[in-house]
């Protein structure tokens, strides 16, 4: 038989067309959302993936890395499709693309605190690489102290560069602490702009793929992922998404909603609640079931998370919307009454921290009464915020408002509770380790931004108080928040007579510490600083204290000296000669004198540095009535801290004198 020319043709096209969708078929992805953990518990985990093509979907799971012998079977994991897909199903997902397939794997009877390895199989075929990141740890039995680590981030669904950049800022500090996460909280907002399912896969699962396929993210839903999905009906893509605990299985009382729901780690309890589109009234199904779960449990700490603020002066303000007064109206009385440690939220693109507050319920907020330690809650300066041991009704509770995720950050003005107010993006790190919980406001560049803990041991007492302290009403700009910004000093006076000398031995703090609150002050302890004599510095070998190790590694040095003044000295007539690169603060006796080329903060919180060139001279900065003033008959402490424009400048140069003019 003869084929004839044309149909030769067309059977050949036909089977280059052939080939070529098998290769595309082949070069698929084998996840159109890739493997992720829900629902974690001291004997159970969920793990939750999605495809575009029918597979045939297995886990296999084992503590032994190289033997993975346990095994979910296709007949035990759950597949959802669409819901103009395949008939049959489970509840369909309410708006995936066509043709998704999503598989739920139940993995139960582990041993609680074990970490175990999982690999995603499509029948015999390995979906999942041969990497010890594929791994989960089961909870700790409940009520059983055990240490934990998670991370919080609000606001953050962008898929944009800061998105991302504190993604990996948490990771990269993560592996220089060899630290692990136990688990992951957001708060709300995280696929921008309306929470559709294509937003979640590209704006979140995407972004945190690595972080996601070993470590569950308990979630809170937020107005925009309110958008597409409801609370009351538990539909959307925020539900498919997120298997969140509606029986109890976590831990905690039942509350068959996965919009508000508990969970414990160990000796700690959460609780999360849905202040989108629910009744946030006291006598609401909410509220009911958050008084009943926090009056049923035994733990040490209770922490609780949402979306909407009760207490904030950023993007948004909680004197004005309703969502947020009716959260402070009726639910921090009930958090309050159960004793909450610490509550986190978002929605507000900034971040805020409290002082130690209770019963800051009014609107509008005023911090008049309601707070119980208006200290900074830092362990290196003013200390950590005490508690009674236990969860003790209204003991005082810090607020922390994380909507800095990702999103553009702004501030509307200043509220009046809080302690430490950022405009910038970043995260939150905390830790609970016996009796104390420990907090790190991280910023996009992987910098320690905020420090403050919670401490509990035996029983404390508050007494509000009535004038407490406040933070600057004005918002942030890059004029000093303390002293006059000195661009440059006058050239030496002539015969001036030498307080402390210019090669004078120093105590010196250097490697990237920085020190507590009271550093500056007459009586710190300096005894663990190295000593050496001025000038310290690097690059332009005229130091006498080299910091050899400086370069790359940290840009700020704080040095101290005790002092003198002559017997019958004008104390109007000193001065401190210095030869800097870039910019310095200096203090006596704790009490801020001079600022050079710092705008703002001091310490690890300085900004605003100015570049300087020291070329090897002196410049004098007369000393003004704030020093006079600090002076005291006797020793006096002289204390600067030096600052270099960046981590990578090829030089730096700290070397003070302190003069007495004629």
């Amino acid at each position: 038989m003869t084929i004839p020319p044309l149909l030769k043709t067309t059977c050949s096209a036909t089977a280059l067309l052939l080939i070529m969708l098998q290769a595309v078929r082949a070069e698929q992805p084998a996840f159109s959302r890739a493997p992720y953990l829900q629902l974690a518990t001291d004997s159970s985990i969920r793990i939750v993936w999605r495809t575009e093509r029918a597979i045939t979907p297995l886990v296999r799971y084992g503590k032994d890395p190289v033997k993975l012998t346990g095994l979910a079977k296709a007949e035990n994991i759950i597949k959802r499709v669409t819901a103009t897909g395949e008939s049959g199903s489970p509840p369909p997902l309410h708006s995936a693309p066509e043709g998704t397939r999503q598989f739920e794997a139940t993995i139960s009877g582990l041993e609680p605190e074990t970490v175990y390895r999982y690999a995603i199989f499509d029948g015999k075929k390995r979906l999942t690489p041969d990497d010890p990141s594929y791994r989960f740890k089961t909870h700790p039995l409940p009520g059983i102290p055990r240490p934990l680590y998670f991370w919080v981030v609000g606001d953050s669904g962008t898929a944009g560069l800061n998105q991302a950049k504190v993604h990996t800022a948490m990771r990269e500090y993560n592996k220089a602490k060899g630290a692990q996460l136990d688990l992951y909280i957001h708060v709300g907002d995280m696929a921008y702009g309306s929470g559709t399912d294509t937003q979640f896969s590209e704006r979140f699962f995407k972004m945190y793929e690595p972080t996601l396929r070993n470590t569950v993210c308990w979630a809170a839903m937020g107005n925009h992922e309110g958008k597409t999905s409801k609370g009351a009906d538990g539909s959307g893509p925020f539900y498919d998404a997120y298997i969140c605990p509606t029986t109890g299985e976590a831990g905690g009382l039942p509350s068959g909603k996965e919009a508000y729901y508990s969970f414990d780690f160990g000796s700690v309890h959460f609780v999360v609640l849905d202040s989108h589109d629910l009744d946030r009234k006291p006598g609401g199904a909410m509220a009911q079931w958050l008084k009943a779960d926090i009056e049923k449990t035994k733990a040490e700490w209770l922490i609780a998370y949402f979306h909407h603020p009760p207490y904030t002066k950023g993007s948004h303000d909680s004197d004005k919307e309703s969502q947020l007064i009716e959260m402070r109206e009726h639910i921090m009385p009930i958090l309050e009454g159960g004793g909450v440690d610490i509550v986190f939220t978002g929605h507000s693109h900034i971040y805020e921290r409290s002082m130690l507050i209770n019963g800051a319920y009014a609107t509008p907020t005023t911090a008049k009464g309601v707070i119980l330690d208006d200290g900074d809650g830092d362990p290196d300066g003013d200390g950590p915020y005490l508690k009674s041991k236990g969860l003790v009704p209204h003991n005082g509770t810090v607020q922390v408002v994380a909507g800095h995720g990702g999103t553009n950050v702004s501030r509307k003005g200043t509220m009046p509770i809080m302690r430490r107010i950022l405009v910038e993006n970043g995260s939150v790190l905390v830790s609970v380790k016996g009796n104390t919980l420990s907090a790190t406001m991280l910023n996009l560049n992987a910098t320690v931004r905020d420090s403050f803990a919670i401490k509990k041991e035996g029983i404390i007492e508050h007494s509000p108080i009535q004038d407490p302290w406040q933070p600057s009403a004005k918002k942030e700009t890059k004029k000093p928040e303390s002293g006059k910004v000195i661009k440059e000093g006058k050239p030496l006076p002539p015969g001036a007579q030498r307080i402390i000398d210019h090669s004078a031995q120093w105590r010196y703090l250097a490697g990237g510490n920085h020190p507590p609150k009271n550093w500056t002050t007459l009586n710190f302890n300096q005894s663990s600083w190295k000593q050496g004599a001025a000038g310290f510095g690097y690059g332009d070998k005229d130091d006498r204290t080299e910091l050899a190790g400086m370069k790359d590694k940290y840009r700020s040095v704080y040095i101290r000296r005790a002092f003198k003044l002559p017997d019958g000295a004008n104390p109007a007539k000193i001065g401190l000669a210095v030869s800097y690169d870039d910019a310095f603060i200096a203090y006596i006796n704790g009490k801020e004198v001079c600022r050079v080329g710092v705008d703002s903060g001091s310490g690890k919180d300085a900004k605003g540095f100015h570049s300087h060139e020291a070329d090897k001279k002196f410049e004098f900065f007369p000393l003004d009535k704030k020093a006079i003033g600090a002076l005291q008959d006797g020793v006096n402490i002289l204390a600067i801290e030096g600052h270099n424009i960046k981590v990578n400048s090829s030089d730096f140069t700290l070397h003070p004198a302190l003069l007495l003019v004629k």
